[in-house]
């Protein structure tokens, strides 16, 4: 193995590997994306749009930069195994690292650059894109990047909260100082900030391969689970809570019967499962939120919504074990099951948007629940139950 070829080798491979997958989106998905894109981005306006005007459109942007770019992961494509056999060369490794720096860097700006282009609007509000606004917010993303890398030789977890906190603040400030055109203000904290970073990562210390193996991973877990959303991704790991109370509620509203038992699994995977159950919750408040700030309009983000829960809790059907399939229940009760599991889910989602809108307006009319309701009904069982198969899988290694 070659010290000097070994980065571009597992970019290479890591790269290969995405492209299976997202040729497989890109050919199935690309359209229905074009639409939900244009979709977002007409009612994204209408949000800046309702924006009250007290709020500073600088406070607006420095939020959003700073929430672009806080999730930032140092990507180093290093492997569980690389413990034994790249340790003993760490101190060859430092090309390698840097490497891996530059990579994180230039996918930070370019996040940032596609977060400039859907602001452009606002970021020329506020000021004049020249060099050296370009060469500060360059700076601002070196600065997130070089903190997520000092996060390693954090030594507990209080550590941890006061380095994000400061980081977090860090970033928000710059951003704000920068858009103002506080140039006095802008200057110290980013001299203050750098020269922090330079004392701290000065002091000579051995790299944390565990860290750095959590945060590869960590990156890795978030691309299969975006593709999951389109395609099955085998064995893929996932974090769950027990969450009793609700699990309890849910033991009690489905009846006892072997009819049931798979709307059973299926709801208390739903709960259980932090992706699956996040990601409801976070669709269901913003749906709340664009009916509050958009009521006139809301209805027809309701729907969206309602379709982006349906489409990204499909691949759920995939996460019970090949035991359980045992269970002498038919294939097709099984696929009945699950279509009635996210039905249910579903009408819940859209009552609570709708009654939302309702409690807002009290204009709310009664033809979109009608519409809303057989949006569901349909969405269901013309579009979801296509794509259901409990006993099989959407993607084979």
């Amino acid at each position: 193995m070659d010290i000097k070829t070994l980065w571009g080798l597992r970019v290479q491979e890591f790269y290969r590997k995405m492209f299976r997958y997202y040729s497989i989106i890109g050919a199935n998905v690309v359209y229905s994306f074009l639409v939900i894109s244009s979709i977002f981005i007409y009612y994204f306006n209408l949000f800046l749009q309702w924006i009250p005007p007290q709020i500073s459109v600088e406070v607006i942007l420095s939020l959003f930069v700073t929430f672009t770019l806080i999730p930032t992961k140092v990507r180093t494509f290093i492997k569980r195994p690389d413990i034994v056999f790249l340790f003993p060369l760490e101190w060859k490794l430092k090309s390698y690292f840097i490497k891996s720096l530059v990579y994180s860097f230039v996918i930070d700006a370019i996040k940032l650059l596609s977060l400039i282009t859907v602001l452009l609007s606002l970021f020329l509000h506020t000021t004049n894109i020249n060099l050296p606004i370009f060469i500060l917010i360059v700076g601002i993303v070196f600065y997130n990047i070089l903190m997520k890398w000092t996060e390693q030789w954090l030594e507990n977890h209080v550590q941890f909260v006061l380095h994000r906190l400061n980081r977090v603040f860090s970033i928000y400030l710059m951003c704000y100082f920068l858009f103002k055109n506080d140039w006095i203000f802008e200057l110290v904290l980013m001299s203050v900030n750098f020269a922090y970073l330079i004392y701290f990562i000065g002091k000579k210390r051995n790299l944390n391969w565990e860290w750095l193996i959590a945060e590869e991973e960590s990156a890795l877990l978030r691309n299969f689970k975006f593709i999951n959303i389109f395609i099955d991704v085998p064995n893929l790991k996932r974090s769950f809570r027990n969450r009793r109370l609700l699990t309890m509620i849910v033991k009690r509203c489905i009846p006892y019967s072997q009819s049931s038992t798979f709307v059973y699994l299926y709801s208390h995977l739903f709960v259980r499962y932090n992706d699956y159950f996040y990601l409801y919750l976070r669709l269901t408040v913003i749906g709340i939120f664009v009916n509050y700030a958009m009521p006139t309009s809301g209805w027809i983000f309701t729907l969206l919504i309602v379709f982006a829960t349906g489409f990204q809790v499909i691949p759920l059907q995939h996460e019970i074990k090949q035991s359980v399939l045992l269970y002498p229940i038919s294939k097709s009760q099984m696929n009945d099951s699950f279509l009635k599991f996210v039905l249910v889910i579903l009408y819940a989602q859209f009552f609570i948007l709708y009654f939302a809108r309702f409690i807002h307006t009290s204009t709310a009319q009664v033809y979109y629940l009608v519409i809303g309701s057989l949006f569901v009904y349909l969405f269901v069982y013309f579009f979801v139950s296509k794509r259901v198969n409990v006993s099989g899988s959407a993607f084979k290694e």
